[in-house]
């Protein structure tokens, strides 16, 4: 015979084991679901603009600008920098160009002259080829065959023309103008000559072995600049660009038809 406190033992065994398989259900439920978490891939953040840029040695406001795709005018009247644009190693350069429009002109409306004669239409005359102030026409800046074009595909953006050739080979200026700068300070580049040609359009040199001129030094067009080489890519090469109000153009559209 169970005495009052066994019974009220086996009570206890009989709940514990009742709770226990009602909740055996949700614990293997837990189970599957952390077995199989639903993972959400979130897009990269995007990458933070980069507002202001801090001057390194060796560095001039045309190359800055070169780097940002911006232009030198521009770029010097935003940072309240005149003529020649000298910088200071560790100056601090904003990179927001504030654009200022222009004031309208308004519209007068012309009066009906009253002429009794009729005016015998001008002939037009031949329209010439157009040719840029302080220079002559474009030239080839090397010898060789085009490897790669200009191309403003998001797939394949390049912004000059590659023209393939030796090491040593000869690079010529494109045309007239001075030499805003020569350096390595652009990786991408390597050993770069930019020229100045007036105040709209620039020309760029890349990957050379040697410079030949130095920042500073006029050159004419068709005159030896540089040799040809590999630095900061990896086969010989000439990277050549033309960039209006530092807008990369396509170079084909300046250049002559090759023969």
């Amino acid at each position: 015979m169970l005495s009052h406190n066994d019974g009220a033992v086996k009570r206890l065994r009989y709940v514990i084991r009742g709770v226990g398989f009602m909740a055996l259900p949700f614990i293997l439920l837990a189970c599957a679901d952390s077995a199989h978490v639903m993972v959400v891939e979130r897009a990269q953040p995007p990458t933070e603009k980069i507002n202001s840029h801090w001057v390194s040695p060796g560095e001039t406001l045309y190359a800055i600008a070169w780097r940002y795709n911006m232009d030198h005018e521009r770029l010097a009247r935003a940072n309240g920098i005149r003529a020649p644009y000298r910088l200071n190693v560790g100056q601090q350069l904003t990179l927001i160009l504030t654009t200022i429009p222009k004031a309208r002109t308004p519209v007068v409306a012309r009066q009906p002259s009253v002429s009794a004669k009729t005016k015998t239409p001008r002939k037009l005359r031949p329209v010439e080829p157009k040719r840029f102030d302080g220079f002559a026409a474009w030239q080839w800046p090397a010898k060789g065959a085009v490897s790669r074009r200009y191309s403003t595909k998001s797939s394949a953006l390049h912004k000059g023309l590659d023209i393939r050739g030796k090491r040593g080979q000869s690079i010529y200026a494109a045309n007239t103008g001075i030499v805003v700068y020569a350096g390595a300070g652009l990786p991408a580049y390597g050993k770069l000559l930019i020229v100045k040609h007036n105040e709209t359009y620039l020309s760029a040199y890349a990957h050379n072995s040697q410079l030949l001129v130095n920042e500073g030094d006029k050159v004419k067009v068709g005159q030896q600049i540089a040799e040809m080489g590999k630095s900061g890519t990896t086969f010989e090469h000439l990277h050549f660009e033309i960039r209006k109000k530092g807008v990369p153009l396509n170079p084909i559209s300046l250049l002559p038809k090759k023969k």
